[in-house]
């Protein structure tokens, strides 16, 4: 870059003041040449320019960034093009850094056929994502993908730039999935933490980079444009980018400017066929215990999501010393999903096989085929099964403005300073309206992998069968805010000796959070239990011919893998979109129904979704951090082993605003016992800890090609603001029979929660043996302390002690690993052969896990009924962490000469747990109880029967590829992308105690996609 002259620089520095007032928004930062790595912490502070405080390069590491297509740091070229390059770029990231990293490069999120950021990070070594909407809800597939774990653990910190990055979710990380991959650089990964690092990723630390306009010599124009279809939906969707960036010298420094804006939108479709649970049934085979499903269901759900991003960055250089970047961020998501689903509502224990037939099972007693039917169901028997028509909309926004000084007093001095802020929103609406029909019988067959049914056809397809079921809504707030602020003082020593440089800094952030979710409000319209009791019959859509619609599942429903039934009689969609309307009108027909044999007294009473204090969840943390870190390098004295050693303080503090609600008074309760008012106490519940995290990291070199690292450190991850809410709500009974009081308390939340902490090592070993070629291999061990459980706990209020279950830290477990990579460009083949190459990797998780047993199974007892689905509660304490596969590997082939640009790539994870407890309910009669557990249609509670399984992902693998041509020096490229080329199922099982048994089969769209790519 040109050198400033000292009268500008006198200047400039008269400007300082003013330009912090520029300090409204972040600096991305740049690819580092390859050489060494800034760690996010050196990105947030440094700028483009900044290597960070990796040791200096070797001259073989001069020939790695060449071969990673870069140019030299004092070009300041980054610009990456080609897959070869962009290969050969990650893994000179990956060479130079003082810490164990993988990173994927700005080409390679262009070039692979992800349309979002989550489903770029599967390609990462040792990082995994979920295929569903949300972990706790396995019936609802994402095709993009959600979760994102990182060596098997969910303790996964976010970061945009080297700073905080979430989503108002509840949680601490960003939906990676509202992030538009067109925006970014790159995005690494880092495994260990050191102590310049910001707290918090146990798992990993996720950061992705954004461009800078010094990234680049002078101006640079690219416009991309693409066209997705789905195969099962059938439907076109546009994404279109852009970016601009450019930059000038002028009088008052050098000032440069990038513009970056997104936007797509995608349309996908799945299918999915699942089986209800399992029963153990006495009384069908004489002196044999059996298990019989109470039915299977199917559905479509349909998803539409738009994403658009915005980022724009500006860099001020007034000086050779002084250097101000301020950057914008913004990523906005909305989703809208409508499903069409049919699903048991049977009482399991009715459950006959149809006259003249019998059952089938395997030889642990399971059912394997057969026809059910219910012949002692109210309302003229029959298996009530509901239609039901979904419509659920998300929308969440995260907005990063951010800042930082970056100032060379001296040559061996370096000054930064920096200040951030995020505002995150999010709000949902789930809106669900049902029909019912209760089916003569149903005929299964589980011998076939997905599960085949037959009913009558005709009565399935006839409206007068049908009766209005039930309404479902749920209404979803949250926001999010933190200031951050940082100054960081780094000196070099710069004499030839083994210490290298000393960085010393300090952050503190404010963060609140406000977080409301309704609970899932259930509420009957006309259900066969009612009938006798509440309602005199049905409410037959013959008799109330409310909005409704003959829905066909098509040939085409799971891409004619599935044999299920076709058409059946939904409401309307605009029966489930026309709330509250629709829904006032639908209860009205309960209220009509009700007054012919009730007086109206007598008859429910119909309520929307709101938020209550049991709702709310108010949030305040601060925290502070102050860190050494130490550069070392025993290269001088002989020895090829460099590394840093630091040490990390943290201090937390937080308060968590809500209620403890009294007990109503006890209506029998003898005098002189305890007396309860119902009132509600405001509660501020105040927390604090400290934490001091050291850590080491050393690369050793034994040639300029073979090296191995060792990492030890401890970490901390602190809960979610989802577990930290602070609400009690306390309940006393009298039981006259025993003369007994019954003290009990809910609390689905713990205010005075610690964070989950880790010890860990990490070893590897990395060849680098070519250009774009490498072998790796990493072993790694942690060991957590104070994981998170639901637990039984006794509870005191006011000389009261009750029953409680709620989060604790009660856990502990011990991960350990392998992690292996291989990576080669074919160059020594002949001819067009050596356009070859190949990516991959693979990684094996093991964990074991240690829990209060007779905790878990006190808390779980309701779950662990014998009267429900039979899971023994010993299984509780022996499942594994959510979220982590065993096995886990990538291959990608790819092919690049000339013109021609090819990659084949395939993903796949073995088995894992999604959640301990996915809730089935049902009453003794039939009757559903709602997801938050409050109600069991007209049955007393002691009717109710719940259950809950640990529910897990069975092993799911999926190709994808995509073909490019190039024209006119990379300038141009047409290419097509396909995801999903194998027509993968995803398989959930669920766990009981006959073992593991098929729950849900998903298949949804192949994507094919054409792209135009234009620079210049």
């Amino acid at each position: 870059m040109p050198v400033i002259d000292r009268a500008r620089r006198r200047r400039a520095c008269a400007l300082l003041s003013v330009s912090a007032l520029a300090l409204g928004a972040a600096p991305a930062f740049a690819q580092a040449s390859s050489a060494a790595l800034p760690s996010p912490a050196d990105a947030a502070m440094a700028g483009q320019s900044d290597a960070g405080h990796a040791a200096a390069p070797r001259p073989d590491q001069a020939s790695a960034a060449e071969a990673a297509g870069r140019a030299s740091p004092a070009a300041q070229d980054i610009v990456v093009t080609g897959q070869r390059a962009a290969i050969a770029s990650a893994i000179g990231i990956k060479r130079n850094a003082t810490q164990i990293v993988d990173s994927i490069t700005a080409d390679d999120i262009g070039k692979l056929p992800d349309r979002s950021v989550t489903e770029t990070l599967q390609r990462v070594t040792g990082v995994t994502i979920d295929h569903f909407i949300s972990r706790s809800d396995p019936d609802h597939f994402s095709v993009e993908g959600s979760g994102v774990n990182i060596r098997g653990l969910t303790f996964v910190r976010s970061e945009l730039n080297g700073r905080d990055a979430f989503s108002a979710n509840g949680g601490r990380t960003l939906s990676f999935q509202d992030i538009p991959p067109e925006l970014l650089a790159a995005v690494d990964v880092y495994k260990n933490p050191s102590a310049d690092l910001i707290e918090g990723g146990i798992g990993g630390l996720v950061n992705l980079r954004t461009r800078l306009p010094f990234d680049n010599k002078g101006q640079v124009i690219s416009v991309s444009g693409s066209g997705s279809w789905g195969d099962l939906r059938k439907k076109w969707e546009p994404s279109v980018s852009g970016l601009y960036s450019n930059r000038w010298e002028t009088p008052i420094g050098e000032i440069g400017v990038l513009a970056d804006v997104a936007f797509s939108r995608s349309s996908t479709r799945t299918d999915g066929v699942q089986v209800e649970a399992y029963y153990p049934r006495t009384d069908l085979v004489p002196g044999k215990t059996v298990y019989v499903p109470k039915g299977v269901d199917w559905r479509q759900l349909d998803f539409t999501r738009r994403r658009f991003g915005a980022y724009g960055a500006l860099q001020w250089k007034p000086a050779d010393t002084l250097e101000v970047t301020t950057t914008f961020f913004q990523s906005r998501y909305k989703f809208h999903w409508d499903e069409h689903a049919i699903f048991a509502q049977t009482n399991a224990y009715n459950i006959q096989p149809a006259a003249g037939t019998q059952f089938a099972y395997d030889d642990r007693g399971v059912f394997v085929s057969g026809t059910e039917t219910d012949p002692l169901t109210i309302a003229g028997g029959g298996m009530p099964f509901n239609n039901d028509v979904r419509s659920a909309d998300q929308r969440s926004n995260t907005t990063d403005i951010s800042g930082s000084i970056k100032w060379h007093p001296t040559e061996r001095l370096t000054l930064r300073a920096d200040l951030q802020h995020v505002h995150a929103t999010a709000s949902n609406f789930d809106s669900t309206v049902a029909t019912g029909i209760n089916l003569p019988s149903q005929t299964l067959d589980l011998t076939h992998g997905v599960p085949r049914l037959s009913v009558d056809e005709a009565f399935l397809s006839n409206p007068n069968n049908y009766y209005w079921a039930f309404t479902m809504d749920q209404l979803g707030r949250n926001k999010a805010n933190e200031w951050a602020y940082r100054a960081d003082l780094s000196y070099d020593f710069d004499n030839g000796g083994i210490l290298k440089s000393f960085r010393f800094g300090g952050r503190g952030t404010d963060t609140k959070a406000n977080n409301q979710a309704s609970p899932y409000n259930w509420q009957p319209v006309s259900q066969t239990w009612q009938v006798g009791s509440t309602i005199p019959r049905l409410a037959y859509l013959s008799e109330f011919p409310l909005a409704s619609q003959a829905f066909n599942f098509g040939s085409n429903y799971y891409h004619g893998g599935a044999n299920v039934p076709s058409q059946l009689i939904f409401p309307a969609t605009s029966q489930a979109t026309g709330y509250p309307d629709t829904y006032t009108a639908l209860h009205a027909l309960t209220t009509q129904l009700c007054q012919e044999i009730n007086p109206a007294s007598a008859c429910p009473n119909f309520a929307l979704a709101a938020f209550g204090d049991a709702q709310r969840n108010l949030q305040k943390e601060h925290s502070y951090a102050l860190y050494g870190l130490l550069n070392f390098d025993f290269d001088t004295a002989g020895l090829p082993l460099s590394g840093n050693i630091g040490l990390r303080w943290v201090r937390t503090t937080t308060a968590a605003t809500g209620f403890i609600v009294q007990p109503a008074p006890i209506a029998g309760a003898p005098p002189g016992g305890p007396q309860f008012t119902g009132d509600t106490q405001s509660l501020v519940a105040k927390n604090n800890y400290n934490f001091w995290l050291p850590s080491l990291n050393l690369l050793y070199k034994f040639t300029p090609r073979l090296q191995a690292r060792f990492a030890a450190a401890r970490a901390m991850t602190r809960p979610d603001f989802n577990q930290l809410q602070a609400y009690t709500q306390l309940s006393a009974a009298f039981d006259q029979t025993t003369g007994t009081y019954n003290f009990n308390s809910t609390a689905s939340s713990n205010p005075y929660l610690k964070p989950t902490s880790s010890t860990q090592l990490d070893g590897a070993l990395e060849w680098y043996f070519g250009k774009a070629s490498s072998l790796t291999g990493t072993v790694f061990y942690k060991h957590l302390k104070n994981i998170i459980r639901n637990v039984a706990t006794p509870y005191e209020f006011a000389g009261v002690t009750y029953n409680l279950t709620q989060p604790e830290n009660v856990g502990t477990a011990n991960v350990k690993g392998l992690e292996l990579a291989y990576n080669q460009a074919f160059t020594f083949l002949p001819g067009w052969l050596n356009g070859f190459g190949i990516t991959s990797n693979f990684t094996f998780v093991s964990s074991t896990t240690k829990t209060n047993l007779a905790s878990l199974q006190s808390n779980s007892a309701a779950f662990v009924s014998a009267n429900g689905v039979d899971t023994n509660g010993a299984i509780f304490g022996r499942l594994p962490l959510e979220g982590l596969s065993k096995y886990s590997y990538n291959v990608a082939g790819y092919y690049e000469k000339g013109l021609l640009s090819v990659r084949l790539a395939y993903n796949w994870r073995s088995r894992y747990l999604l959640a301990t407890n996915i809730n089935g309910t049902q009453g003794s009669d039939g009757s559903p109880l709602t997801p938050g557990g409050v109600q069991c249609g007209a049955s007393a509670a002691d009717h109710c029967v719940v259950w809950g399984l640990p529910t897990f992902n069975a092993a799911y693998g999926q190709l994808d590829g995509s073909i490019f041509l190039k024209f006119f020096n990379d300038k141009l490229s047409v290419g097509v992308e396909a995801q999903n080329l194998n027509n993968a199922t995803n398989r959930v099982l669920m766990k009981q105690s006959v073992g593991y048994l098929g729950r849900a089969w998903f298949a949804s769209d192949r994507r094919y996609t054409g792209s135009v790519r234009v620079t210049f």
